[in-house]
């Protein structure tokens, strides 16, 4: 079997696409009616592997070229690799993106583009962010000075080693983040109180002793 780049990456826009995003393994429940695990939804990976073994899939010129945008983005990061700020998937996203051509043995490299679409929007989500904190205005106050407002979430992450989530939000013109025992919507507003923990010398500040008012 022989598959060209176009067509790999395409397919792994269709699984990014048909998941909502990027699911490592499948996912499901047991049904005790019928006796029998339940998938509902199919691993990223396990679906373009399927496509490409059973040559049951062809992209649409829609998913050619959402493909060759991912693919061109992660040939990008040659910068990143010549400036040495390159990590380890950062660098194997790159070396899988210069390859045009993919034989029936190239399944980590199957596995790899697959997960990429979601990859590429988390890192665009991560330098647009960062680009608004560089303009932003550090939050005043010294630590363990008493900050009380109204914020605006704009990420929330669960951390299982802290069985906690970490949040990051926007409170004013300032950048700040906390853990939380509760998950929280990006998006949502509430009014929080808390202390300065950490005033960092990005523009960012970590609070602790968070609490909804």
């Amino acid at each position: 079997m022989n598959f060209t780049a176009d067509h790999v990456w395409a397919l792994s826009i269709r699984a990014d696409r048909i998941n909502c995003g990027y699911f490592k393994q499948d996912e499901g429940h047991w049904n005790d009616e019928r006796d029998e695990w339940i998938v509902t939804k199919t691993a990223n990976k396990t679906m373009v592997k399927q496509w490409l073994r059973e040559g049951s899939a062809e992209p649409t010129p829609a998913e050619v070229l959402k493909g060759q945008e991912c693919r061109a983005y992660f040939k990008g990061f040659v910068m990143k690799e010549l400036s040495g700020k390159i990590n380890d998937f950062e660098r194997m996203a790159m070396k899988v993106s210069a390859k045009d051509h993919f034989g029936g043995k190239d399944m980590l490299e199957f596995a790899i583009i697959s997960c990429l679409p979601q990859a590429m929007r988390k890192d665009k989500d991560r330098v647009d962010m960062s680009r608004e904190v560089f303009g932003s205005t550090q939050l005043a106050g010294q630590v363990g000075d008493k900050v009380q407002g109204e914020v605006t979430v704009l990420k929330c992450h669960y951390s299982s080693n802290y069985d906690k989530h970490r949040v990051t939000a926007q409170l004013g013109d300032s950048f700040i983040d906390f853990w939380y025992s509760k998950e929280c919507l990006v998006g949502d507003t509430m009014t929080i109180k808390g202390k300065i923990k950490t005033q960092r010398a990005d523009k960012t500040t970590q609070l602790n002793y968070v609490k909804r008012s």
